[in-house]
């Protein structure tokens, strides 16, 4: 059996239990569960970046994954910042290919015809402020505050840049900002 976070250890099948006792232990998962799933949720957010909802499914995902239960899963997300030696390793490889999985989407689809798209200035600017919220949220995922701020700031770049997720709209918005920081191209041997 492997151990993991909180003294849990997971059996073959996968169910997660403390000192072989998996009733007992229900009663006090379930005490702090919605506080570690929500900083666990938070914690996604800013890793990936998404929305709350999208940060749940690969939570759950990376539960399914690893066999273990959701509030375990949710402990393992905050063990890998505050005692990554006690990281089971299962748990954290599903986490880890779930964040990989969230992180690459299809590439950013071209905007519809006609559709017009923010000045770089004003897309820097955002950029900043969703970066910013990214690191606060990630250093104090427990705060609701945050991580509203930080859901309100990724779905306002995904309507700003016209796309359904936050990381493509992330990806497309550094495009857009990187391509007005180039200088234009000048052919060699034209006029500079």
């Amino acid at each position: 059996m492997m151990q993991s976070p909180a003294g849990h250890r997971r059996t073959e099948g996968g169910a997660a239990v403390a000192g072989g006792y998996a009733d007992a232990d229900t009663e006090a998962d379930d005490a702090g569960a919605p506080a570690v799933l929500a900083a666990a949720t938070g914690m996604v957010m800013a890793l990936v970046p998404c929305t709350a909802e999208s940060a749940r499914r690969v939570l759950g995902d990376a539960a399914r994954a690893a066999g273990v239960t959701l509030p375990l899963m949710a402990r393992t997300v905050i063990a890998t910042r505050a005692c990554p030696a006690d990281v089971d390793p299962d748990c954290e490889r599903a986490l880890r290919a779930e964040i990989g999985r969230a992180r690459s989407p299809q590439p950013p689809s071209p905007p519809a015809p006609g559709t017009l798209l923010p000045a770089p200035d004003v897309l820097r600017g955002h950029l900043n402020h969703l970066r910013a919220l990214r690191r606060r949220t990630l250093a104090a995922p427990e705060d609701p505050a945050l991580r509203a701020a930080l859901e309100d700031a990724a779905y306002t770049l995904c309507v700003l840049m016209g796309q359904r997720n936050a990381h493509s709209a992330l990806l497309a918005a550094e495009e857009r900002v990187a391509a007005h920081r180039l200088p234009p191209y000048a052919a060699p041997g034209g006029p500079a």
